[in-house]
């Protein structure tokens, strides 16, 4: 065979590489891997943010809205702090950080590794008329009336929030079942719960006396803070009822009550007798 002679037949060219649908399926796999990642670390911050901490049975009376000289602190019953310091010029502040938990009177508040201590000098303490607290060297009032039967070793009631003294006793917030005989004591309510009952124990019930309850939405989502959601009367008291250790007033919702911290205020006559909160998860 002769072999080509000048000039020589250029080379057919190679056909143009295929791209691999399996190369495509990779990459694309691997960008909805770290999509997916993403998300997730969107959705866990979210819902760390979302979510408080836990306010222990023993650290009730830290709840409330606290102020100094140029100081706020806000404690929430579902566990999230507010915090406003100024000190001349400098100003150190937090909005709605969740409680990691408390050591000892102190307590800490953050996200994930991120954390910081508030030192308690001295824890809530109920005293001429109000409740005092010192926190980072800072001394903190919160208005309110101490509570009932409270003796030197003993000035919260069985909840720990400010209580009025006189002919009320305490305040429960309770789940009862359908016939009324099912009672179950809690501060923390499914949003699947339909009606949610007020418990007031009271040292005597008189004749025509008349009690009644104001339900406030004090941080609920898409609510404005402390809406009035419902008012609840007892009928006023009889010969009957006067034999009765306390009194139930339930509010119902037919579709719930949505997430969130919740007050009830409890009105004697007409006047404002004592305080409870709850939340529902």
């Amino acid at each position: 065979m002769q072999p080509f002679r000048p000039p020589f037949p250029t080379p057919a060219a190679p056909p143009p590489a295929k791209k691999s649908s399996r190369t495509w399926l990779w990459v694309l796999g691997g960008c909805g891997c770290l999509s997916i990642l993403a998300v997730s670390v969107v959705v866990v911050l979210s819902l760390l943010l979302l979510s408080g901490g836990s306010i222990p049975a023993d650290k009730q009376a830290y709840i409330g809205d606290w102020v100094g000289s140029n100081t706020r602190l806000s404690i929430s019953p579902d566990g999230r702090v507010t915090w406003d310091a100024r000190e001349g010029e400098m100003r150190k502040s937090m909005e709605n950080v969740p409680i990691k938990r408390f050591i000892g009177n102190d307590f800490e508040v953050g996200i994930l590794f991120f954390s910081t201590r508030f030192t308690v000098q001295s824890p809530p303490k109920f005293a001429a008329g109000s409740w005092t607290m010192t926190v980072e060297g800072q001394q903190l009032i919160r208005p309110g009336s101490g509570p009932p039967d409270s003796s030197p070793g003993d000035e919260r009631a069985s909840d720990g929030l400010p209580r009025a003294t006189g002919n009320l006793r305490d305040i429960k917030m309770a789940r009862v079942g359908t016939d009324d005989s099912d009672i179950a004591f809690t501060s923390a309510f499914r949003q699947s719960d339909t009606r949610i009952t007020c418990v007031v124990y009271l040292s005597q019930l008189s004749i025509g006396e008349t009690y009644a309850t104001r339900w406030y939405a004090e941080r609920v989502p898409r609510l404005p803070a402390n809406k009035l959601i419902g008012e609840v009367a007892f009928p006023a008291i009889t010969p009957e009822t006067s034999q009765l250790s306390g009194i139930r007033l339930s509010l119902t919702s037919d579709d719930g009550f949505p997430s969130g911290s919740y007050r009830v205020e409890v009105l004697q006559d007409g006047q404002l007798i004592g305080t409870t909160r709850f939340t529902v998860n």
